[in-house]
């Protein structure tokens, strides 16, 4: 499983390339944090001034004015420290923010723009929930790697270091022995790091689990109802959240585990050197001064050790996420555009499939040696019983797939060799579940053409005999149908559908099974539109209702993923058994 994987030099060479864009920025923000690292030695070294200097200095002093001037002057100096130590933080974080924003935007459209080029075979194995997770959830969670710990662990090194020097030349003897808890916190930090990796994974996959089931019961609420199952719905809910409290509250506990162990470990050094350290005051090794310092120093010392540790545990956390992110990411994508692509100019629409062969792995469907011409302006109709391969035979015309074997042109060029942009402009598509856009009504109608003007949209929309019904309503072409187009009936969702394909006017118009779940009334007005369009167009209708495709200039019969006759209605009727089985079972002989 990729969720076992950690931070190798691999997938941190992965990462780094998000934030080479922004290398300028992660520079100055480096800077910025020696500045703040540097400023953090201020208030031990003046504690240690103020003992070991000032206060010895204003006892001997007789001068009132001197004494308050050098003090006045102290504490200016300090106030200075603070007043840049805030200006500092600020940019810090402003930087920090900036870069972790353009991050988030650019993983985003990576992951969004690479799954529109993956298998279709993937959205029909994967829940849309799921996927929103791994790109809402994963990927802030690989925000937070790449900034906030990734700037924290640059902090705390060079905190760490600053202050290692500096303890080094007040005593290396008491820095030494103050060193001899890190081994033990770096073991830990490891430990309980494996630990949260597992258990974020869990948590990850959980929240997936909980978008994916959401989404799904949102989506099919009408059914939900009509089937008295809101208590079942429920009870699956209340589960998948039930497992993810238990994942947050071992998450917790673990992370509380760790943080406080590796706090006890760090306090076994400062309160063997606060206990060496008063011994050696007494006896005039080293003055009160320097062993404040010293201890406040050593304070800090800690800080950035246990704040490593922990950001050790974040990256084990955080590892979840990005190999979440990385699996989908290295999907291949479904189809692969030629380094030296033909782009069609005027395509007359002739097809041909030349000895195809293609198979889906899930469920063993194959089509074996299939070849097919379809001649410009030239209608045929697929029919054949559902599973007879025929929105497969579309898929690969469209080349939403690759054959595994032969080759399908367009004009006589292997769609291969065409330009994706080219070839999906030769098409046209009026698909079985006519879907709209949670927009309005002229932007659904112009998504084919988003420079469209009104005239246009509104003529392809008079064609498709939708223009009256849309003229009804009472913001007109301004409505705004709902998610998935559900304001509207299913004929007028197909009409919309259909002038969507007119607008675009395309060589090809390939209808799937367009009219199989309208009503009568509807079906004719589709039926109308249609006869107007495809005058002067290479159609391909897919269609189970025989009585839509009758007066086709070809009908091909599929079944098992092989065309076992085509022709003429009539011809098809007298040597067909399987369209003769068809249409008995439709009425039509």
């Amino acid at each position: 499983m990729s969720g076992k994987k950690t931070l190798d030099f691999p997938v941190a060479k992965r990462l780094w390339q998000y934030l080479l864009p922004y290398w300028r920025l992660e520079l100055i923000t480096f800077l910025v944090m020696a500045m703040l690292a540097m400023l953090s030695l201020t208030l031990p070294i003046a504690i240690q001034i103020m003992i070991d200097d000032l206060i010895p200095w204003l006892m001997k002093s007789g001068d009132r004015g001197a004494k308050l001037g050098r003090v006045i002057l102290f504490g200016g100096a300090l106030i200075g420290i603070y007043l840049a130590n805030i200006l500092l933080s600020w940019w810090r974080d402003y930087l920090a923010g900036k870069i972790g924003a353009n991050i988030i935007a650019d993983i985003r459209s990576q992951f969004f723009g690479h799954l529109e080029r993956v298998s279709l075979r993937f959205y029909q194995t994967h829940q849309v929930g799921e996927i929103m997770s791994r790109l809402m959830s994963d990927v802030a969670r690989i925000q937070d790697l790449l900034t906030a710990t990734l700037l924290s662990f640059l902090a705390n090194i060079l905190l760490l270091v600053a202050i290692f020097i500096y303890l080094l030349n007040v005593n290396w003897l008491l820095t030494l022995v103050a060193l001899i808890p890190v081994p033990l916190t770096i073991w830990l930090s490891n430990l309980f790091g494996k630990k949260l990796h597992m258990i974020s994974d869990r948590l990850q996959s959980t929240i997936a689990s909980l978008s994916a089931k959401l989404q799904e019961a949102f989506l099919s609420t009408r059914i939900i109802r009509a089937f008295g199952q809101e208590d079942t719905e429920r009870k699956k809910v209340d589960s998948i959240l039930r497992t993810l409290a238990n994942c947050y509250i071992r998450n917790s506990v673990v992370t509380s585990l760790g943080s406080n162990t590796v706090h006890f470990v760090n306090m076994i050094g400062p309160i063997v050197i606060l206990s060496w350290g008063t011994y050696l005051v007494a006896g005039g090794s080293i003055k009160l001064g320097a062993l404040m310092a010293f201890y406040v120093l050593l304070s800090y010392l800690y800080s950035p050790v246990r704040d490593l540790a922990s950001t050790n545990i974040e990256v084990h956390s955080a590892m979840a996420s990005v190999n979440r992110i990385f699996e989908y990411l290295d999907l291949p994508p479904a189809i692969t555009q030629d380094p030296e692509p033909v782009e069609l100019t005027n395509p007359r629409g002739a097809i041909a499939l030349k000895n195809v062969s293609f198979g889906y792995e899930e469920n063993g469907f194959r089509i074996d040696n299939l070849s097919l011409e379809i001649k410009p302006r030239e209608k045929i109709a697929i029919v054949g019983p559902s599973g007879a391969g025929k929105t497969t035979v579309i898929n690969l015309i469209m080349r939403f797939f690759d054959p595994d074997e032969g080759a399908i042109t367009i004009d006589g060029v292997d769609v291969r060799r065409v330009s994706i942009q080219s070839l999906r402009s030769c098409f046209g598509l009026v698909d079985q579940d006519p879907l709209l856009f949670k927009t309005t009504l002229f932007n659904n109608i112009a998504y084919a053409d988003p420079k469209a003007a009104m005239e246009e949209v509104v003529a392809a929309a008079r064609i498709a005999n939708i223009h009256d019904f849309i003229s009804g309503l009472k913001d007109g072409y301004d409505n705004e149908v709902g998610e998935r187009g559900v304001t509207l009936s299913g004929g007028e969702k197909q009409r919309v559908c259909l002038a969507r394909a007119i607008l675009k006017n395309p060589p090809i118009l390939i209808l799937d099974e367009a009219t199989s779940s309208l009503d009568s009334n509807s079906e004719e007005l589709i039926q109308e539109a249609l006869n107007r369009v495809l005058a002067d167009k290479t159609a391909i209708i897919i269609a189970h209702r025989l009585s839509t495709v009758q007066h086709s200039d070809r009908i091909i019969a599929m079944h098992n993923g092989r065309i076992v006759a085509e022709g003429t209605h009539e011809e098809l009727l007298e040597r067909s058994p399987l369209y003769r089985e068809l249409a008995s079972k439709q009425l039509l002989i």
